[in-house]
């Protein structure tokens, strides 16, 4: 039933809207006009003394927007997210290793209204550029049709009276008429696949599950900014990016979300305080984007392999035949599985070798006795050793001791030093790498899951 909920779509970049809502501008007006402007400032409502409940007029005010990853490491700041505000109540979903979530505006797509109260079911276009959604109203003609337009004159926000229950759901296609009748029949369909909301018990308490009053939609979604958009180039690896495609194609119309200002939708209520958001379902976005960051994973992969591997192949060779012994079952626990600091131990303790040998040759090479006592260098092991011991909990065997002598032979034609330095140097890089291609990979296949239960 995923394809019931979503549209049975993969591919959202592809989502074809009807022809009366493709020819809205291109130009996003969701900065703010300066009406609009005003209007969030100063409320169109007058103020009462008769009542503390803000909900004084019939109707509630809703601006649907969706569930979504926040920015990825890939991002312009990806330090700068927004997560779900704590003092909401929203979706359990699973929890990635790579992302967190967040709250995003709506994208082309449609929006679907089922009122629990009057018994009907409202479809709307909804326009990311523009950010109006706009009814559809079903004509005879239209009944059985799974396409349908004819769009009206929309707003940024839905208009239910405030006593009524809803139930909404957002897709990026448009449902087919089955699809519609199956909904607007099954109750426990639209208990599963439409958020609900029940305006009367919002009234009381503000907080619903997902739902947030109107007034803290820039505190919570991610591409609406407070008071001015700020243009930084968030989001423009996303699935649904917040700037125009360079290479659009009219033919595929590919998607995408521009930033907005939180006046644009408080300045378009009649009242402020008797309206709010709520955050609907979208998987196959959040699964999009997750795709998006597993290629760009495997791309940063493949380049520092491509920079590095054949290299780092010569120097695993060079240092596993000359170097100190590394097999793991013999190294030190505390560096076991951790490739920089393997490589930095076995440096220490190649250090500490050729140490013993100099001494050893002093010593034998002395022609008086006792005269190598004031060789400044003597002695110098035993410290070593015991930096060795401390650092890692162990010190080298007699024979990996031997075994660094009998390799004497070979490191002579071969620039061992240089080697490890390099393996020092990049491991570690393509290590992360190749770490964050498997935990993406663990969590694409989480959501894959998620949406195939869905």
């Amino acid at each position: 039933m995923v394809g019931t909920h979503l549209g049975m779509y993969f591919c959202i970049q592809r989502a074809k809207l009807p022809v009366s809502a493709q020819g809205v501008s291109r130009m996003t007006d969701k900065h703010g006009t300066h009406q609009q402007r005003r209007a969030a400032l100063f409320p169109k409502t007058p103020a009462t003394a008769t009542s503390l409940c803000p909900f004084r007029g019939p109707n509630v005010a809703i601006v649907p927007v969706r569930y979504a990853l926040d920015r990825s490491r890939y991002d312009a700041a990806p330090e700068q997210l927004k997560p779900l505000p704590k003092q909401g109540k929203w979706a359990l979903m699973p929890t990635l290793k790579t992302r967190s979530y967040t709250l995003r505006q709506l994208y082309d797509g449609y929006v679907y209204v089922f009122d629990e109260t009057a018994g009907t079911l409202h479809e709307y276009v909804a326009s990311a550029n523009n950010g109006h959604l706009s009814r559809i109203v079903w004509t005879d003609a239209q009944i059985g049709n799974d396409q349908r337009s004819g769009a009206s004159d929309g707003k940024p926000f839905l208009l239910y009276p405030r006593r009524n229950t809803l139930h909404i759901a957002f897709s990026p296609q448009q449902w087919t008429w089955r699809v519609c009748e199956h909904m607007r029949s099954s109750a426990p369909s639209r208990a599963l696949w439409m958020k609900a909301l029940d305006l009367a018990s919002y009234c009381i308490t503000m907080a619903e599950p997902d739902t947030l009053p109107l007034n803290r939609i820039a505190e919570a979604v991610a591409d609406i900014d407070k008071g001015y958009v700020t243009d930084d180039g968030r989001f423009a690896d996303s699935a649904i990016p917040t700037a125009r495609p360079l290479s659009e194609d009219a033919e595929t119309n590919p998607l995408w979300a521009p930033l907005g200002a939180d006046v644009f939708w408080q300045g378009s209520v009649d009242d402020q305080d008797s309206s709010l958001l709520i955050a609907l379902d979208d998987p196959l976005a959040v699964f999009n984007d997750l795709g998006m960051q597993l290629a760009a994973d495997q791309a940063a992969f493949r380049d520092w392999q491509a920079r590095h591997e054949h290299k780092i192949q010569i120097a695993q060779t060079v240092s596993g035949l000359c170097g100190a012994e590394s097999d793991p079952q013999k190294l030190p626990a505390s560096v076991r599985g951790n490739t920089a600091r393997t490589h930095q131990y076995l440096s220490e303790v190649e250090a500490y070798f050729e140490q013993c040998i100099l001494e050893e040759a002093q010593i034998s090479s002395s022609n008086v006795p006792g005269d190598f006592l004031l060789l400044p260098d003597m002695f110098k092991s035993l410290d070593m050793r015991k930096s060795i011991e401390a650092r890692y909990g162990s010190v080298p065997t007699e024979e990996a001791a031997q075994a660094w002598k009998d390799r004497h032979k070979w490191r002579r034609e071969v620039d061992l030093a240089s080697a490890r330095q390099y393996l020092q140097q990049h491991l570690p890089s393509g290590d992360a790498l190749l770490q964050q291609v498997r935990d993406t990979q663990s969590d694409f296949q989480l959501w894959a899951e998620t949406v195939r239960n869905f």
